[in-house]
């Protein structure tokens, strides 16, 4: 049970990131892709630091190299396509259709890793799904147009990553891979958009670290975390499916620390399909 604590614990990381980001990076106006280079950047900085440390592995002919390519490109192609998608179509919208990245997940963890995914766990994966729904507000409806074809390409791309990811730490240090996958994810974001450090005097500023390293702290953590579980026995598809929960979790923590407390009906009764798909899901 290791694996569902890690995961768990993650989620609620995860959560506080989302948390910490709203508040330390309200009114931020950089540009996303720079934004995410960086953080990848800083990520992956974090992560080495701590794992010389500890004494992490970082051989790189340990695991398969062109896994852990693929795996970062796949990580790459999620944030690029979110970020396309952001500038067409509402928050909700990319809220509700990025958990499609759980069927995805689910789909290829039976095909390519032979994982078992009861009865039981895809009613849990249905609960989870469905607390989203609940929680978001269309105010336009879905309409078929380019930024939903986004929203599909970046919930592929992130459904099978981490499937890759999973894959991928079975034979890398859990602290070597994370750092590969973040240096990896921000130099393929950057071939596609080299345009993105246009903007790399405001990233070194010490005011703007200041407030990004917080986030990126509890990121990595949170990181760290869900390569762990997957090391510890956890099912890919349960595992990435439970890692939604943590939209749910941060509309609870937003409730709690920044007062966000309208409809707290919908959130009430979303926390308690969000409490009982997990269980199903263990």
């Amino acid at each position: 049970m290791t694996w569902f604590y890690l995961t768990l614990v993650g989620v609620l990381l995860s959560s506080v990131a989302s948390i910490l980001q709203r508040v330390l990076m309200k009114g931020d106006r950089s540009n996303p892709y720079s934004y995410a280079v960086v953080f990848h950047f800083l990520l992956g900085f974090l992560i080495l630091i701590f794992g010389l440390l500890y004494g992490a592995d970082f051989s790189l002919l340990r695991g398969n190299v062109c896994m852990l390519l693929l795996a970062a490109a796949l990580w790459g192609a999620c944030q690029i396509f979110l970020f396309k998608a952001l500038q067409l179509v509402e928050v909700s919208e990319v809220t509700i259709l990025s958990g499609l990245r759980v069927v995805v997940t689910i789909a290829a963890s039976i095909s390519f890793l032979g994982q078992i995914f009861t009865w039981f766990n895809g009613l849990g994966a249905m609960l989870i799904l469905a607390s989203t729904l609940l929680i978001v507000d269309l105010k336009k409806g879905f309409r078929f147009n380019k930024g939903l074809l986004y929203i599909l390409a970046m919930a592929l791309f992130g459904g099978l990553a981490i499937v890759a990811d999973s894959a991928n730490v079975q034979l890398y240090d859990v602290l070597a891979y994370s750092t590969f996958s973040n240096f990896l994810s921000g130099f393929f974001i950057l071939v596609f958009y080299p345009k993105a450090l246009a903007q790399w005097k405001q990233f070194i500023q010490p005011s703007f670290l200041a407030k990004m390293l917080p986030v990126a702290v509890f990121s990595a953590a949170q990181g760290i975390l869900y390569l762990l579980a997957l090391t510890y026995g956890g099912n890919t598809a349960q595992v990435g499916t439970i890692r939604q929960a943590s939209v749910i979790v941060t509309v609870l923590l937003a409730m709690i620390f920044l007062k966000e407390r309208d409809k707290p009906w919908r959130k009430f009764v979303a926390a308690i399909l969000v409490t009982l798909g997990v269980i199903l899901l263990l």
